[in-house]
């Protein structure tokens, strides 16, 4: 056993460990940026997951040149997709970069990493030529998975790797599917209001959106109902794929009163729902900006919302001590003021919210 050896691979792997901290342009289903690494660690599962339909091909090879094809990202970073166009140098520099990272290596693993960087860039094995594609694939299954800014060029998609994902059966299969996601994710998405007749689809998209959901006891869809009936839906919003199409979520919003300050003009937001095969695609966000516009258009003083601190603070919302829910952790209930002084004491939704049929 070569101890100098064994220290050399373990410095190797110190400084591979900024992979994990270079960021790319699209996100996980959470909002948060995706690293370098987990791209390598789901492309990795995408050829154990489809090594049956990959017969012929060795498959350690495949795994060895998905962790190694992005490695030399760890020293200068990561070249989005959209923009490798204005960057023709980025192969011979990742390639510069990864022989950095390998110093402390020996002779032979050093040569080892590089033949297969080297292959990879190269496409020069159907190895290789099957991580390329599978590379494009995963990229692109992110990018409609992630819960990405709302300007994100969903469009790039449908041009993105093509010379790699149609060599085969199997790669012109997924990218059909890959593609048809990305359709979605551009399709105009309108925001309106409830009109009549559309109760009972909203019924639906809020009893699917709470289906799974923890912490609920599955009232939502009746509490839509009963604020309606009681005509206490202040806002009452649907998202809509294109004029004439399903309905994919809504929201809705109602009056709450707060004591013993009194104040007026506060709201609560919520029930928000979003249909699951929609989740995570900016359709909730939408319509939580449609709706706190609307509450600014008519002079609301303030919105309230009971849910996740760090989704619900991403439009403006903080947890504030003197406004309480009772029974209900400070840190989950959370308040935006459009203006005026807060007020203090404990806020009451409506009775609709007690409904159970």
């Amino acid at each position: 056993m070569n101890i100098e050896k064994l220290k050399g691979k373990l410095a190797f792997l110190r400084e591979a460990e900024k992979l994990k901290d270079v960021l790319r342009s699209g996100h996980t289903s959470s909002g948060r940026a995706e690293s370098t690494a987990e791209h390598s660690w789901r492309l990795c599962l995408m050829a154990m997951a489809f090594e049956e339909e990959l017969a012929g091909l060795d498959v350690l090879k495949v795994l060895k040149l998905c962790v190694v094809h992005d490695l030399g990202e760890a020293i200068h970073g990561d070249i989005p997709a959209v923009s490798q166009g204005a960057h023709p140098d980025k192969s011979e520099r990742e390639r510069a970069d990864l022989l950095t990272l390998m110093a402390p290596l020996d002779d032979k693993l050093r040569g080892e990493l590089l033949a297969l960087w080297d292959e990879y860039e190269n496409a020069a094995s159907p190895e290789a030529k099957a991580v390329k594609a599978l590379d494009k694939l995963e990229t692109i299954l992110q990018h409609n998975q992630g819960a990405n800014p709302e300007d994100f060029d969903y469009a790039f998609n449908l041009g993105y790797g093509r010379k790699h994902t149609g060599t085969t059966p199997l790669f012109s299969a997924l990218r059909a599917l890959v593609d048809d996601d990305t359709r979605q994710r551009i399709a105009p998405l309108l925001i309106r209001e409830e009109r009549a007749g559309d109760a009972a689809a909203i019924e639906c998209v809020t009893v699917a959106a709470f289906a799974d959901a923890a912490h609920t006891s599955h009232t939502e869809q009746f509490i839509v109902n009963a604020l309606r009936r009681a005509g206490q839906l202040t806002v009452s919003l649907v998202a809509q794929v294109g004029e004439d199409e399903e309905i994919v979520g809504h929201v809705a919003v109602s009056p709450v009163s707060i004591s013993p300050s009194g104040a007026v003009g506060w709201y609560g937001l919520g029930p928000i729902s979003v249909v699951p095969g929609r989740q995570g695609q900016g359709v909730g966000a939408a319509l939580m900006k449609a709706a706190l516009e609307r509450l600014r258009q008519a002079g609301a003083a303030g919105c309230v919302v009971l849910g996740e601190p760090a989704y619900y603070g991403r439009f403006g919302f903080v947890a504030r001590p003197g406004l309480v829910l009772p029974g209900v952790p400070a840190e989950y209930f959370q308040a935006v003021c459009f203006g005026g002084a807060w007020p203090e004491g404990d806020v009451q939704y409506h009775d609709a919210f007690n409904a159970t049929q």
